[in-house]
């Protein structure tokens, strides 16, 4: 009787592991599909929730190792530091731009905005198309997936980009929503977890990414120009000007990707100009200054020398305005219960 109570132990603590190994795997499952879908709908760029996963999951065994792919594949291999941003077609309702179509920022952001001047006249749906923008700023490499509209009436692409993380950041409730549709305990959990990475990425979208994209943009219209002028200008000189031309975009762009200053282009440094001696004639036509008379003094030297005289009276200061704290309180939690009388609302922080 001692063995087969043994073996019914055994059984019982292996369907225990199995169920448990089970769970863990649907609730790490759930949770995967959660936290890629933030970058996948363009609430935060790839990289910060990925490191945020993968400290998550360190602990985790390697049998649910699967789980990690929306993760280990989400950045693709490093551009060139000096490249432009490159945009990828993900998913495409557009005929006109097939999945996997693959252009620079600037081709994108024309194209985008010539499919819509062509779709003027039609009284069709947007056709939705979502996009994958591969950079580098400061020096890391990040990715950011943008939902788009292609249609009639439709703004071009960072200008989509702009109302989108916008929209995002002024309603926190609705970018954390999948949070609160989860299992029950593990939306918080994942909160906790992943909701500080979304408030830094919308900010960090907001302030410096979309204007880091606009600034790609005006190198390449720059280029374009020279490009124009380029052609109107006679053979013998046109290489020259063309290399000092890619030299300059090339040194624009890996500015912008490494936040430093473009180095200004080395230029001779002329000498000092030396006074000349006066002649001797001119010296000798000078009138001679007796002993002990002091020199005359010039009209101007003596206004200057009565202008700075004079009490200057400061200019008023100008009071500073305060820190702009716009949209801030979406974001902080409210560390005090609502007071006696008061309804609670429906405001949900990330």
């Amino acid at each position: 009787m001692i063995g087969v109570s043994t073996i019914e132990t055994e059984n019982r603590m292996k369907e225990i592991a199995g169920n448990l190994k089970r769970d863990m795997k649907d609730l790490l499952g759930e949770s995967a599909n959660i936290v890629s879908g933030f970058f996948k709908r363009g609430a935060c760029t790839v990289r910060g929730m990925a490191d945020r996963w993968k400290n998550f999951t360190q602990d985790i065994s390697g049998a649910v190792g699967t789980l990690f792919q929306p993760f280990e594949n989400a950045l693709p291999p490093a551009l060139p530091p000096e490249r432009e941003p490159m945009v990828t077609v993900m998913e495409s309702g557009a005929p006109e731009l097939p999945v996997g179509t693959r252009m620079t920022l600037y081709e994108a952001e024309t194209r985008i905005t010539r499919l819509n001047s062509e779709r003027w006249n039609s009284d069709g749906e947007p056709s939705p198309v979502r996009v994958a923008i591969d950079y580098i700023m400061e020096g890391e490499q990040d990715r950011y997936w943008l939902p788009l509209d292609i249609g009639a009436g439709c703004p071009s692409m960072l200008d989509q980009m702009e109302d989108y993380v916008t929209a995002c950041f002024y309603h926190p409730n609705v970018v954390a929503q999948d949070f609160y549709n989860a299992t029950e305990g593990l939306g918080a959990l994942l909160h906790e977890r992943f909701g500080p990475q979304l408030q830094d990425d919308l900010e960090k979208l907001s302030s410096k990414v979309l204007g880091f994209f606009r600034q790609h943009c005006t190198i390449s219209r720059m280029e374009e120009q020279f490009e124009v002028q380029a052609e109107a200008m006679p053979q013998n000189g046109r290489k020259q000007f063309e290399r000092s031309m890619a030299e300059t975009i090339t040194a624009l762009r890996l500015a912008a990707n490494t936040g430093r200053q473009a180095p200004a282009p080395q230029r001779e440094q002329a000498r000092p100009i030396q006074p000349e001696e006066p002649p001797p004639t001119y010296r000798a036509k000078r009138p001679q200054q007796e002993e002990g008379q002091a020199p005359r003094r010039s009209v101007k030297v003596t206004l200057k020398k009565s202008r700075r005289g004079r009490r200057q009276i400061p200019h008023p200061a100008r009071a500073a305005l305060p820190p702009s704290d716009k949209g801030a309180y979406l974001w902080k939690r409210k560390a005090a219960a609502p007071s006696q009388g008061q309804t609670g609302g429906n405001h949900v922080s990330i």
